[in-house]
């Protein structure tokens, strides 16, 4: 008898794998594997691993603790590569842009290393119960990601930087995820999940949403060059640098006013 847990489970199996294995094949022939490296590294083990974990729920291995092992380090795992794939994307995209670049680095950097820090501590104090310090870090590091995707939108916001549509719609899946994670984890109070329980559907349902989100990027807007930030003329550039000058100029004597040094 087909149940709806089973039928959920068959559905988002053949949807995911489905869809990365059409993104994949249009990232490969169009060679921009290159260009994403990382990216196209997690889809390919999210796809190999969802297949060798959905061949393990057939089987008595199932049972075994072994396979507790194996999901959780899995998970990590492709955790880490989403991470690695947002500074690969944060970094062609603020690259074309060097003054925004030194300062974007630095807020995301400094972002990163304050909650990495906090994602290590728990491990670091609790070596003994290492697979629970698992869990709990891959919530945190899924934090994190949606934390410093919101920060990159919000500096491409900020200095109205042109962010290409593939690698949007790339860290809009990736904060999707996330956010849906934290979410389903009550804001990192919950450490496990019940099988086949609601969070554990919005937990599969999230990897739905951003791999068709992802697979429409690539779809979509693979084929694009990459943009470039559109420079002002020469004739542009004559006109208004006298003009900025002047302001320049005005605010340092108001500066000085300031400090008592006019």
């Amino acid at each position: 008898m087909v149940t709806f847990s089973s039928a959920y489970d068959w559905s988002v199996f053949l949807t995911i794998d489905s869809l990365l294995l059409f993104t994949l094949s249009i990232l490969f022939r169009r060679k921009l594997y290159r260009r994403l490296f990382f990216f196209t590294t997690y889809l390919v083990i999210s796809m190999i691993t969802d297949v060798a974990w959905r061949w393990t729920t057939l089987t008595t291995a199932y049972y075994l603790r072994m396979a507790f092992y194996y999901y959780w380090t899995v998970e990590f795992l492709l955790t880490i590569l989403r991470l690695l794939a947002f500074a690969e994307v944060s970094r062609r995209i603020l690259r074309v842009y060097p003054t925004v670049f030194a300062a974007g680095s630095w807020i995301l950097t400094a972002a990163a290393a304050i909650l990495l820090s906090w994602t290590a501590y728990p491990a670091v104090h609790s070596v003994r119960h290492i697979w629970p310090r698992i869990v709990v870090a891959n919530q945190r590091i899924g934090l994190m990601q949606a934390v410093l995707v919101l920060a990159l939108l919000t500096i491409g916001a900020y200095y109205r930087i042109q962010i290409p549509s593939l690698y949007r719609l790339i860290l809009v899946g990736i904060g999707v995820f996330a956010s849906i994670q934290v979410v389903n984890n009550e804001l990192l109070l919950r450490q496990s999940i019940v099988p086949y329980s609601i969070p554990d559907y919005m937990n599969r349902a999230s990897m739905v949403v951003s791999t068709i989100i992802w697979t429409y990027a690539v779809w979509r807007w693979s084929g694009a060059p990459e943009s470039q930030p559109e420079l002002i003329s020469q004739v542009q550039y004559e006109k208004l640098s006298p003009h900025i000058h002047d302001k320049m100029r005005d605010l340092n004597d108001k500066l000085a006013k300031l400090l008592g040094k006019a």
